[in-house]
């Protein structure tokens, strides 16, 4: 009869437990800092760009929106969990900031061109 508790029975168990079912993985900070998903930061920039520099409003907000609705459609069908809080939170910014930033920049425009015409 073998010994139950002989080292090569003995089950391994690894230095990093992974998840249990239905709990994520914790995030690091580097989710923050390294873009995973690219379409994310770029809708993140050019929002947040649209929204300092009001002239070019009308011309990166839309691109932030479209860009921020494609991103978070790509990472509803990615299967990684790296990253996927910091994207999806880089799309709502570029999405909110686009949306604000094209809603300033055609008020300036306008403001221009009433400003052009009546003086």
């Amino acid at each position: 009869m073998s010994n139950p508790y002989e080292p090569s029975q003995v089950p391994q168990q690894s230095p990093h437990p992974s998840p249990m079912p239905g709990q994520s993985q914790s995030v690091s900070a580097l989710d923050a800092v390294v873009p995973t998903n690219p379409l994310a930061a770029i809708s993140c920039w050019c929002g947040i760009i649209s929204l300092l520099l009001c002239m070019l409003g009308p011309l990166l907000g839309p691109i932030a929106i479209v860009t921020g609705v494609l991103s978070l459609r790509v990472g509803e069908l990615g299967s990684s969990q790296y990253g996927k809080t910091a994207s999806k939170l880089r799309s709502w910014i570029g999405i909110v900031t686009g949306i604000c930033g094209t809603l300033v920049g055609l008020l300036f425009a306008v403001a221009m061109i009433a400003n052009a015409l009546g003086g």
